[in-house]
């Protein structure tokens, strides 16, 4: 059985005795939003819609975000969230996933829902999470002063974009669909019959319920709506959604929406041949999602702009009841949880201070150490004495020409970076090598090391023949000085994630340092 009808029959008893009334909803807090703002209009719609669900106040919890629409809950005398910039939908999922009997309402605001709280809205939809969302829609930021958000229009006038706003505007019902919300529906502030019946339609809803509401701004946008909802043009300017009818609009209901391979099309009932056969019949719950999406897509001032309910389907469990179903299996499989065992038990443990250390270079340069030089460098650590010691500090402070000439170098190959990585893999097995500096017209482009390959030819599909070093190579590297100390070395090398590190002396000539050749340098100064 619906949850909610199942709150209904078990009220049943108490709603007969106490009937509720749009009163009883009425918090006794100030209503403070702009004389003339559409979100009076709102709730006075959900105050009058409550008492005709059936469920007691006790058993309603009205979730907000920030915004102008956010103040909602203070005016229903219900329990209620005034919660963070963006996420009531984390909220709203907290609270009904604790207590599933209770009838969650969400509000929220073109701002909040698609900006900040973008990610969480789609969350939201995508778990089916059994709350009724209500999104006011006035494509303006009110509570701060009117910027544009993301339901503006293209070219909108704001503090934010005096010369027109440039983004595309977001269709918060396309995303609804996008989402997979299993009941998506839109009205609008100055249609309060219609908003009834969108409000009762997703209270009834097993499921994700998302309602837009085309709401005014009287003060930064006021009248946005007014092209294709004013009364002396709206019978032609929108499209009136009801289950099992033809997709029909107009003042003389004589045009319709005809579906094609084209597209949605806009035809003339009685032209060109064009019948009543030929208008899409509206099918909530058994529409194909790419026609519904397509029906999202009508606008003005192209098309008539779509108000009712989009889609309405059950095929989906509720996120709340599998979750409850998921810890009913693990408690009995394991038996009720004890917080405080799990946290004086066997599987805690203390975290000491302990000495620090560097890990800007340490820590980095072992992630992608081999296992010869995670030896070296663990070698390192165990003498913590001589790390502190003046030998190693004066190491890291000498230049790299003075290290170069301390430890054995190898001699290096070079490689031009349209040299096929069949003759460079060659190369670097005849020089015993591990890698090849790529270089073109005496610059460095790049470094091609056996970590290159093993990460990106082994186990693909590459020709070795035909593929040239530079489609794998690592580029642009940083290349110093001799000059440099071996401190820079090893910041540079950490930084940029490299094992190989390209440096030239005065004279321009080349050479390599490794982190095996720092590595066995400052071992060896750790050791003096």
């Amino acid at each position: 059985m619906n949850l909610k009808l199942d709150l209904y029959y078990r009220n049943m008893k108490m709603t007969e005795s106490v009937k509720l009334s749009k009163k009883d909803f009425v918090a006794p807090a100030d209503v403070r939003w702009c004389p003339g703002c559409g979100d009076y209009s709102i709730l006075n719609a959900l105050q009058k819609t409550l008492p005709e669900i059936g469920i007691q106040r006790e058993n309603i919890v009205v979730v907000s975000g920030i915004g102008c629409s956010s103040r909602f809950p203070y005016y229903m005398n219900t329990y209620g969230f005034h919660t963070i910039h963006g996420r009531a939908p984390t909220v709203a999922t907290g609270v009904k996933v604790t207590n599933p009997d209770l009838s969650v309402w969400m509000i929220t605001g073109d701002g909040d829902a698609l900006s900040i709280g973008g990610n969480h809205f789609m969350h939201l939809m995508r778990r089916n999470v059994d709350i009724n969302v209500l999104l006011f829609n006035n494509e303006i930021y009110g509570l701060t002063k009117g910027q544009y958000s993301p339901t503006s229009e293209q070219g909108t006038k704001t503090k934010t974009s005096p010369m027109g706003s440039i983004d595309h505007p977001i269709n918060p019902i396309s995303l609804a669909l996008a989402a997979e919300a299993t009941f998506v529906a839109r009205t609008s502030d100055g249609n309060p019959k219609h908003m009834n019946q969108i409000l009762k339609a997703a209270a009834s809803h097993k499921g994700c319920s998302f309602v837009e509401i085309l709401q005014n701004c009287v003060i930064f946008n006021d009248k946005t709506f007014e092209d294709f909802l004013g009364r002396s043009v709206r019978d032609d300017n929108t499209l009136v959604l009801e289950e099992g009818k033809p997709l029909i609009f107009g003042k003389d209901r004589d045009k319709g929406v005809k579906y094609s391979s084209k597209g949605m099309e806009m035809v003339n009932i009685g032209e060109d041949g064009i019948t009543l056969d030929d208008i899409v019949v509206h099918d909530p719950r058994n529409a194909p999602p790419g026609l519904t999406y397509a029906i999202s897509r009508l606008r003005h001032p192209e098309a008539p702009v779509p108000m009712g309910v989009f889609k309405s389907v059950e095929n989906r469990s509720v996120f709340e009841d599998m979750l409850v179903a998921q810890i009913d299996e693990a408690t009995k499989a394991k038996g009720e949880g004890d917080l405080q065992k799990l946290l004086t038990g066997n599987g805690s443990w203390d975290v000491y201070e302990g000495k620090k250390s560097d890990r800007s270079t340490v820590t980095r340069i072992h992630d992608f150490a081999s296992s010869e030089e995670q030896t070296i460098m663990s070698e390192l650590e165990k003498g913590e004495n001589a790390i502190a010691s003046d030998p190693l500090l004066g190491a890291l402070n000498n230049t790299i020409e003075t290290m170069l000439a301390e430890t054995e170098t190898f001699p290096i190959a070079t490689v031009s970076s349209e040299e096929s990585l069949d003759v460079a893999i060659k190369l670097l097995l005849e020089k015993k090598i591990g890698c090849l500096p790529v270089i073109e017209d005496g610059k460095v482009l790049g470094i091609l090391s056996e970590r290159d390959i093993t990460l990106k030819v082994m186990m693909k599909n590459i020709d070795l023949e035909f593929t040239p070093v530079s489609a794998i190579m690592s580029k642009d590297p940083t290349v110093l000085n001799t000059q440099n100390t071996v401190s820079h070395a090893i910041s540079a090398m950490s930084a940029g994630s490299f094992r190989h590190l390209p440096v030239t002396d005065e004279e321009g000539n080349l050479q390599i340092v490794s982190v095996k050749g720092l590595m066995r340098y400052m071992s060896q100064k750790a050791k003096s």
